[in-house]
Parts: C-alpha cells; sequence; structure tokens
C-alpha cells in the first residue's frame, strides 16, 4: 500500500475466506456504511458548518438513531471480538503484522471495530496483495458507493487528527 492517505488505529481485527453468500454481504455492507457514517456524523459533531447548524443536528440525531437500532439489535447476538491489531487503513485497502497473511488474489471479509465506543464490526469484501516484511495487505473489493465515500470521510478525518495531534 503506498497511498499517502491513511490512518493507524489499534483495533479488532480478523479476516476469513470471502463466501458465496451474496445476500448476507449485501446485508453487511448496507450496515458497514451506516456504521462509519454514524461515527463520521457523532465524530464531527465539532466541525459544524455555521450555515446549516439545524441540518447538522438533525443528520447527526438521525445517524445516532439508526446506530442505537442496530446497537439493539446486535445486543440480541453479541459476538467476541477478535484480538486488537495494529492497522494501517486507507480508503483503498488495509495492512497489518500477520505471521500468516491472507494469499495473493484471495477473495476475503476484512472484520474490524473501527470505533473502541461502538460494539460493531465492519465486513469490508477484499482480496489478498502480496505480503511484505511480515505485514499482510489488501485492496477492497467492489465497495458500494455510499460505503467506499463513509470509509473515505472515516480515514481523512482519522488521518487529520494524527497531524494535529503530531502539532501540538
Amino acid at each position: 500500500m503506498t497511498e499517502t492517505l491513511h490512518c493507524l488505529l489499534r483495533a479488532p481485527l480478523a479476516w476469513r475466506e470471502a463466501d458465496a453468500d451474496a445476500d448476507g454481504l449485501s446485508v453487511a455492507l448496507a450496515e458497514a456504511a451506516l456504521l462509519l457514517t454514524a461515527i463520521n456524523q457523532s465524530e464531527s459533531g465539532h466541525d459544524v458548518d455555521p450555515a446549516a447548524p439545524e441540518q447538522r443536528r438533525l443528520e447527526r440525531l438521525e445517524a445516532k438513531l439508526d446506530l442505537a437500532l442496530r446497537l439493539l439489535a446486535r445486543a440480541l447476538a453479541p459476538t467476541t471480538p477478535a484480538p486488537p491489531r495494529d492497522l494501517r487503513l486507507s480508503p483503498e485497502g488495509a495492512a497489518w503484522p500477520d505471521d500468516a497473511p491472507p494469499a495473493e488474489g484471495q477473495a476475503l471479509i476484512l472484520e474490524l471495530r473501527p470505533s473502541a465506543a461502538l460494539p460493531l464490526t465492519l465486513s469490508l469484501p477484499a482480496r489478498g496483495l502480496t505480503a511484505q516484511a511480515g505485514e499482510a495487505r489488501v485492496r477492497f473489493d467492489n465497495l458500494p458507493e455510499a460505503l467506499a465515500e463513509a470509509l473515505h470521510q472515516f480515514v481523512f478525518r482519522r488521518h487529520r487528527q494524527a497531524i494535529r495531534a503530531r502539532g501540538t
């Protein structure tokens, strides 16, 4: 991964081979877009546009309500998260230390929890890239436009926060 826009996370992370369940993947992608949109909305509360503060408040409230409903649904079937790993995340893919990385070209599902405050896991389709120096690398595969945009916003905001933190 040579992308310049990326963020570093320590998050529960696992990967598994992709299966042929298109309906299940479709639901997982919709949930991933919803989760990232809710995280983006709630974490950008301090970036309110003064020209449209009421609209931004309504959007944040709607995102929080959507997320609350998903959390309630997930609470009925809790899952144990994968162990946390250091992760370099970009809008195009991800990389992390791994002694047994996915094979190059392998279709897989990357599962990660991008927010410590929210116990929801993103399931993102990806393809294995050539591992480098004990680091697994993947490129996201066929993300819907809404999810790709939400992921880009998430990475951009985290990247910007890291730059601000280094400057202080």
